[in-house]
């Protein structure tokens, strides 16, 4: 099978995504102790091991050789400060997430190589792996996946306010000359927003734990009684992420010997409910969402001390809400496994598009129709 420069990208891909993950777990292997550290140290041997092959095969089908450049030291190091400032078990949960990508990832790639049997037993090696590193995050992290979830709660209610309080706020500045009128609006559009969001996080969260445990139960009995439909949902579930069929055939030949592994991959495939305590959930988005709408209400209600213009307070108001919303976004992408700046990023930019949108609504209608309080 030809490849194309399309695939040496994707292999480049592959090397710089191996050779961060060897240094963010060598790194991370200092941070802990015990068994921890053993793992850590192991991971990291993997991978610079992954690196290797594929750096190889880059020479010998593409004569290209790949060079640690200054853009790949500044993803290690942001990867490093990431691991400093997040707790142990966001880091993890981020590493797991982005082992099971990978195996994908790599499974698709797998089909170019069914006809050079060398290759195609190594990048099959590589697979395995990475299902093994899978494993080992999701044990290190049990027990701790409903305080990730607390957290996912929190940020949901934080975003949504900021965005809907903000636009709110923007779009009354554009009418109403007082910030103090305009920071008391934002505020009982709040609470009322709390109380909405209280209810429908709580009745979310009983209907997920229903899903969660029926899918659950469901794999146990699988598990117990007849293995071969979890080999069977397994091999659904990968064709349906894009691996090709032959590459699917070989992960599962490969799992039939390790119960274990094929169960905890099954589940982190296959289910993407967690459980959560449903009035947890409740409590902890409502009171983020009234501390999610603050950077967009507290401007204008101290602004009405200071003799400063609507506009310039508006300004400060999407700048903070800016700096949450950026914030919030590396959050989410850690607990999704996502991209972080383009998550991040991709806050600020709906904020942005969002106060823009009510603020030349509020402009037209203040034209059109004579409004201004």
């Amino acid at each position: 099978m030809s490849f194309s420069a399309k695939d040496l990208e994707v292999i480049k891909r592959f090397w710089e995504d191996e050779i961060i993950a060897t240094n963010v777990y060598s790194f991370l292997k200092r941070k802990v102790k015990g068994e921890k550290k053993e793992i850590f140290d192991k991971l990291s041997g993997m991978e610079m091991g992954h690196a290797r092959i594929w750096e190889n095969l880059a020479k010998e089908k593409f004569n290209k050789e790949f060079k640690v450049g200054l853009t790949l030291r500044i993803k290690v190091f942001f990867y490093k400060v990431l691991a400093i400032i997040l707790p142990l078990t966001f880091m993890i949960n981020y590493l797991e997430l982005g082992e099971r990508t990978a195996t994908l990832e790599y499974s698709t790639l797998l089909t170019k190589f069914k006809n050079e049997p060398k290759i195609y037993e190594v990048v099959k090696k590589i697979i395995y792996e990475e299902i093994e590193h899978e494993t080992m995050f999701l044990e290190m992290i049990i027990g701790e996946r409903s305080k990730l979830a607390r957290v996912k709660e929190a940020i949901y209610g934080m975003t949504d306010s900021l965005v809907e309080i903000l636009a709110l706020v923007i779009g009354l500045a554009s009418v109403i000359k007082s910030p103090l009128t305009i920071g008391l609006a934002g505020l009982i559009a709040a609470i009322g927003g709390t109380f909405s969001m209280t209810s429908g996080a709580y009745l979310s969260a009983k209907s997920q734990n229903d899903l969660y445990e029926g899918a659950v139960r469901e794999l146990d009995v699988k598990d117990m009684v007849a293995r071969s439909l979890l080999l069977k949902d397994l091999k659904l579930v990968l064709e349906e992420k894009g691996v090709d069929r032959d590459a699917v055939s070989e992960i599962i030949d490969g799992l039939k010997e390790n119960p274990k592994a094929l169960k905890n991959l099954v589940k982190s495939v296959a289910i993407e409910e967690t459980p959560t305590n449903p009035k947890e959930v409740a409590f902890t988005t409502g009171i983020y969402y009234i501390i999610g709408a603050l950077p967009a209400i507290l401007p204008f209600l101290f602004g009405d001390f200071f003799p400063v213009n609507t506009v310039f307070i508006a300004i400060i108001a999407i700048v903070l809400s800016s700096i949450v919303s950026f914030l919030a976004g590396m959050f989410t992408a850690i607990l999704s496994g996502t991209k972080i700046i383009r998550k991040a990023l991709e806050n600020v930019l709906i904020i942005i598009g969002a106060t823009l949108a009510t603020y030349t609504i509020g402009s037209i209608a203040k034209v059109l129709l004579g409004i201004s309080v």
